[in-house]
């Protein structure tokens, strides 16, 4: 019983072992410097952990807005269109989930807000069309994709849109986390597992009542 315990136990923990992205800071909490209400990080900056940015610039937001996981997040349009992105470490032929929430910067008067994610080259349009949103109340929607891994390492971009960044008020974004898609064959054996457990337990409990 214990050994069997143990070996779905084994299972499970080489399944995510295998597969884990080695993702890091998805909400932009830790960083060089502290940006108070926001501070405007340029093309080149690696100033928030793990991630780099890209273009012209985006803003690093602190208390300027309610972030929607912790207290940080992005516009990724700063004083021009920029983008942010991170490599991490996947397997090839995995399949993975990016989940992500946005919004928008209250301010500059257009609705919908839109910018793009890219992964591996392949580009998808993002946007967000509630006119609602305000500093205190960004009313963030989640978003979610899966991309399967092409080799050792993944690179993740976000990019504000130019057509809908007017004045650089751009897509906001925040709470980004990656995590791999369990195979079916992972599913089958950690079920099967399950199911031998539970057989076990109400044979043993069985043969305590007969005793």
């Amino acid at each position: 019983m214990r050994n069997l315990i143990l070996g779905v136990a084994a299972a499970m923990t080489f399944g995510s072992a295998a597969n884990a992205a080695a993702f890091m800071n998805g909400s932009f909490e830790t960083s060089a410097t502290n940006p108070g209400a926001f501070t405007t990080l340029a093309g080149g900056s690696t100033a928030i952990n793990g991630w780099t940015v890209g273009g012209s610039s985006i803003d690093h937001i602190g208390t300027y807005w309610n972030a929607q996981n912790g207290s940080r997040s992005i516009d990724l349009a700063g004083s021009g269109i920029g983008s942010i992105s991170q490599i991490f470490d996947t397997v090839a032929g995995q399949a993975y989930n990016v989940n992500f929430f946005v919004s928008r910067n209250p301010e500059g008067g257009i609705t919908p807000r839109s910018g793009f994610v890219d992964v591996g080259g392949a580009q998808t349009l993002i946007t967000f069309s509630n006119a609602a949103s305000t500093l205190s109340n960004m009313l963030w929607e989640q978003r979610t994709f899966g991309f399967t891994a092409t080799g050792a390492s993944t690179n993740l971009r976000f990019s504000a849109d130019p057509a809908t960044s007017a004045s650089f008020f751009g897509l906001a974004l925040d709470n980004v986390a990656v995590s791999a898609v369990p195979e079916p064959s992972t599913w089958a054996m950690m079920l099967f597992g399950f199911i031998l457990v539970g057989g076990t337990m109400r044979s043993r409990k069985k043969r305590i009542a007969f005793a």
